[in-house]
């Protein structure tokens, strides 16, 4: 799993960001997490975490292995110019036991064909149903499925939908078999 952390150095000691990660414990454990933060050679980088371990860091890529027990734990890293002027991002990571439903889905999405955020997906855990209904300004339906892998690629009858806000709807079955349903928007950027 990888996922995107964005910091940019523009005053000293400042918190850029802070991000959240919610991780469930069902999988045999937890694996080792890619995180990827932009790169640049001309500033020091320090990776601090606590509830586990700094893995492997290279170029902006972080392997952070978080420890197998439910809790939470914490990824600063500190990016510190020539100037001794530095800023920082938190990702706060939160384990989670395995009798819960969790559902998240983006705000955005670029479906650019370079592998990254490529196509709208939804992602949950200990779902018992699921499906997946996005719309366009006007209410009519360009995708569906009950495949929670599969996510939408910004196409409509093979042709690209152009750049806008598009709605969609959620609807699942959680692990105590309570139906649910989500409305929102979604940004689909060129």
């Amino acid at each position: 799993m990888i996922k995107y952390l964005v910091i940019l150095l523009l005053a000293c000691n400042t918190l850029q960001a802070q991000y959240f990660h919610r991780i469930p414990l069902c999988y045999n454990g937890i694996k080792p997490v890619r995180y990827n933060v932009p790169y640049n050679s001309q500033y020091q980088y320090n990776y601090q975490v606590t509830n586990g371990t700094v893995v492997n860091y290279n170029n902006g890529n972080v392997l952070v292995d978080w420890n197998d027990n439910p809790g939470s734990g914490q990824l600063t890293i500190t990016v510190t110019n020539d100037l001794n002027c530095g800023s920082s991002i938190n990702l706060i990571m939160e384990t989670l036991p395995c009798n819960l439903t969790t559902i998240y889905a983006p705000n955005a999405f670029t479906p650019n064909r370079d592998g990254i955020n490529d196509s709208f997906k939804v992602k949950g855990t200990n779902l018992r149903y699921f499906e997946l209904t996005v719309y366009n300004r006007w209410g009519n339906q360009l995708f569906f499925t009950r495949n929670i892998n599969v996510g939408w690629n910004g196409t409509y009858k093979g042709r690209l939908c152009p750049q806008a806000v598009y709605g969609y709807k959620v609807t699942y079955q959680d692990h105590q078999n309570y139906y649910h349903t989500i409305v929102g928007k979604v940004s689909l950027v060129r």
